[in-house]
């Protein structure tokens, strides 16, 4: 009897590459995701901080024109927070894009895992079959005791 073999080994190791490079992009998208969090916490905190200081420096006495270009600064910082804001939910799409990816990937190789069980499966019925017609091959037709 011959040695199993499973005839979509190339198409298992096709689907297993597949699932790595999956993983890998989900992975990168979860570090993209925890790096423009961390942009983001960072331009609030800018933002906070700007605020701050805009109302102490108000409150000590600020000339008309410090005021206009201390506005523009602020704006400026509101529309960086914004800008992070956006990044970061573009990155949580690509994110979950990646997540569908992987998890669709990982079903392929499950998918072709369980085509090999069900192949070795017949393969093991198959091989038992053949041992079983070589014994009786080799017992006497009368069976293992003579009849009375």
């Amino acid at each position: 009897m011959k040695k199993f073999r499973f005839t979509l080994e190339p198409v298992a190791t096709l689907r297993n590459l597949q699932e790595m490079r999956a993983s890998e992009v989900f992975s990168r998208a979860n570090r993209r995701v925890g790096e423009c969090d961390e942009v983001l916490a960072h331009r609030r905190l800018r933002v906070a901080q700007f605020v701050e200081s805009l109302i102490v420096r108000r409150a000590a006495g600020l000339p008309g024109s410090m005021q206009v270009s201390f506005m523009q600064a602020y704006r400026a910082e509101l529309e960086e927070e914004r800008r992070a804001a956006e990044a970061l939910e573009k990155a949580r799409s690509e994110q979950e894009l990646a997540r569908k990816h992987w998890i669709d990937a990982h079903l392929q190789v499950r998918l072709v895992d369980k085509l090999r069980g069900r192949a070795r499966e017949r393969f093991q019925t198959e091989l038992f079959r053949f041992e079983q017609r070589q014994l009786d091959d080799r017992l006497p037709r009368g069976g293992l005791l003579p009849e009375s």
